[in-house]
């Protein structure tokens, strides 16, 4: 094997082994069910539920946005000490998106780019 075809080779382990840690951490963060003592307001507050198809729908975008800007909170709404949330913020339907005073509800990407960029 010439020096190109082993760094060829290498750049692409390297490049899967990148993308079979996003897919493992994606999954974990889909499915984490850690209880939110706090809502942070410096950041966007996603309520989601781990078992919600219109969740699922979306969860791919959010998580790539906060992979890069680190700004948003996952709240997983099956653990059943983050509910409290639901009275405490009007919840009616997830996914719910809630950073300040703004809220978004639902799986419309471009929407929800905007909401998540600030617009």
């Amino acid at each position: 094997m010439n020096k190109k075809n082993i760094g060829s080779t290498l750049f692409f382990l390297i490049l899967l082994l990148f993308a079979g840690f996003i897919v493992y951490d994606r999954h974990q963060t889909e499915s984490n069910k850690t209880v939110i003592r706090t809502i942070k307001e410096d950041k966007v507050n996603f309520f989601y539920r781990d078992d919600c198809k219109d969740c699922k729908k979306v969860f791919n975008q959010v998580y790539l946005h906060n992979f890069f800007h680190r700004d948003i909170e996952f709240i997983n709404l099956n653990q059943e000490k983050n509910r409290k949330y639901i009275d405490e913020y009007n919840i009616h339907t997830v996914p719910t998106f809630i950073y300040k005073n703004k809220a978004y509800a639902g799986t419309n990407t471009a929407h929800l780019n905007k909401f998540l960029k600030g617009e």
